[in-house]
């Protein structure tokens, strides 16, 4: 069981480094869009108008993903108003709890995103080769990357919880 959770994690580190080289591609993408649609406007006055499109598809898939990485790090925005009276065994007990709720969420959005996914297929952006299903499909892999990470993490704190107590 731990190694096949040593893998799983493993696989995930690497899945993460993919993530976070997305999202740079993202940023960049989504500067270079917004850059190309200012000079279009004031300077070149060319026929290409999917400047902004590209620039806020770039922005949704920026989202998702960006959220994911944060919640991975556990550096996403939370309120801990019961923190300081939680014992270390309490706080265990809350983040399972709370990595639950989580997980559920998820599955949630994953069973409903797929019919925007369909739906969204027929819906051309204007100006660009993409319909609106790419920007559902981004909420699709951000919510499944979550779901792994967040698995993994139960897993991992379940695994090691009798470490932890020594």
């Amino acid at each position: 069981m731990i190694r096949l959770h040593l893998v799983l994690k493993r696989v995930e580190s690497g899945l993460a480094w993919l993530v976070r080289g997305a999202t740079i591609l993202l940023m960049a993408t989504i500067l270079i869009f917004t850059i190309g649609s200012a000079s279009d406007r004031y300077i070149y006055d060319t026929s290409f108008n999917a400047h902004d499109q590209i620039a806020q598809l770039a922005l949704v898939w920026l989202t998702f993903l960006g959220f994911m990485l944060a919640l991975r790090a556990r550096t996403n925005i939370r309120v801990d108003l019961i923190d300081g009276v939680l014992s270390p065994r309490g706080l265990r007990v809350r983040n399972i709890a709370g990595d639950l709720v989580a997980i559920g969420l998820f599955c949630v959005i994953q069973w409903k995103v797929w019919r925007l996914v369909e739906v969204g297929a027929g819906q051309v952006i204007m100006g660009t080769p993409f319909s609106s299903a790419l920007t559902f499909l981004a909420i699709a892999v951000g919510t499944a990357y979550g779901i792994l990470v967040i698995a993994l993490r139960l897993t991992h704190t379940v695994v090691h919880w009798r470490d932890s107590e020594c």
